[in-house]
């Protein structure tokens, strides 16, 4: 018999999130504005951030986390592609990007 612990979903990543807040400059295109969000987690392979934007599906996004005194939170220059973006509660975008190449 099974118990109710065997029924949880597993944690698959490999890289697991961090939690924290601190922002986050996005821009789609490298002759558009730098725009500001909020990150929510992060972790080696993906960023999740708040914006007032629709970000869509698939679009190439140029990222800089500034974190200030946030000391758990490296301050990174990457490019990712957006993999989901929904409205949130507060009528804001959730977005989540993987990264696929950080810059020194």
């Amino acid at each position: 018999m099974a118990s109710m612990m065997d029924d949880k979903p597993k944690n698959k990543r490999v890289f697991p999130r961090i939690t924290v807040t601190c922002p986050v400059l996005y821009r789609q295109s490298a002759n558009k504005r730098w725009q500001v969000a909020r990150l929510v987690d992060f972790s080696a392979t993906g960023v999740c951030m708040i914006c007032d934007e629709n970000l869509p599906e698939q679009a190439e996004v140029s990222i800089q986390i500034k974190p200030g005194s946030q000391k758990t939170v490296p301050a990174i220059s990457a490019s990712g592609i957006v993999v989901r973006c929904q409205v949130n509660a507060e009528h804001r975008f959730e977005v989540s990007c993987k990264i696929l190449k950080v810059y020194r």
